[in-house]
């Protein structure tokens, strides 16, 4: 499952938590996407799972950076094996912030997803 982003502006930090449903989905991997490496910044990009919980988060921060990343790509990929049937929502809430610590406002949309 891509987490993308699209119409970013002064994006230093962004903050997600992915929810899934732990009796129908595995966590495989978590990848880190190219969109907040953009001009080869380096970047802090941490992750933590609670697999009981079906809980991701994930955080990306463009270290050393006055510029920030802008415009749309991908932040992360998400790899999860179907363990049972069903179907389940997955829900990303989140927050994002500017090279000055100033709040970005950010908008999700939930995923559907069925498993045979």
């Amino acid at each position: 499952m891509p987490l993308s982003i699209s119409g970013a502006s002064q994006l230093s930090t962004i903050s997600l938590s992915l929810m899934f449903g732990p009796n129908v989905l595995r966590l495989r991997t978590v990848q880190e996407g190219s969109f907040m490496r953009q001009g080869g910044n380096d970047v802090a990009f941490m992750q933590q799972v609670d697999s009981a919980a079906g809980r991701i988060d994930i955080t990306a921060t463009r270290t050393s950076d006055p510029t920030s990343a802008a415009g749309a790509g991908l932040l992360a990929a998400v790899l999860f094996d179907a363990i049972g049937p069903g179907s389940v929502t997955l829900n990303v809430s989140g927050t994002a912030m500017s090279p000055g610590g100033a709040p970005i406002a950010l908008t999700f949309s939930p995923v559907t997803v069925t498993a045979q």
